[in-house]
């Protein structure tokens, strides 16, 4: 039997997790949620707290990015709608921002189409 891929987007991480954990129980394990941004690389682990004199850039505070990428890439990420106090969804990729990637038998595809639409997931 031939497996299908399925990458679904969602616009939270609950709801792609409820999904994985459904998809899960029926029998589908191979699942994976990521984040999906238009910044490179992971968030800051590091608290840029300016009062200690630790906020390396106007991004690192305001979007918790900006901390390991070269320093020339700090005024793109200033000018961003977060970092201007205009915040909107214009981090997260088509305002879904979370993607389930999920490998299924054939014979199971249209059952994990139907969780995830349930979930309100875009396959």
């Amino acid at each position: 039997m031939s497996e299908r891929t399925i990458l679904a987007s969602f616009p939270s991480d609950t709801k792609a997790m409820e999904a994985e954990k459904e998809l899960n129980d029926q029998g589908i394990n191979t699942t994976q949620v990521d984040r999906v941004s238009k910044y490179p690389g992971k968030p800051n682990s590091h608290y840029n707290n300016p009062i200690a004199g630790e906020a390396t850039s106007l991004a690192a505070l305001t979007e918790n990015s900006g901390g390991g990428l070269p320093g020339d890439v700090g005024p793109l990420l200033a000018v961003d709608n977060a970092a201007s106090g205009n915040s909107t969804e214009a981090g997260l990729v088509g305002g879904k921002g979370f993607l389930l990637t999920v490998v299924v038998e054939e014979d199971k595809l249209e059952k994990a189409r139907d969780i995830i639409q349930k979930h309100d997931g875009e396959a």
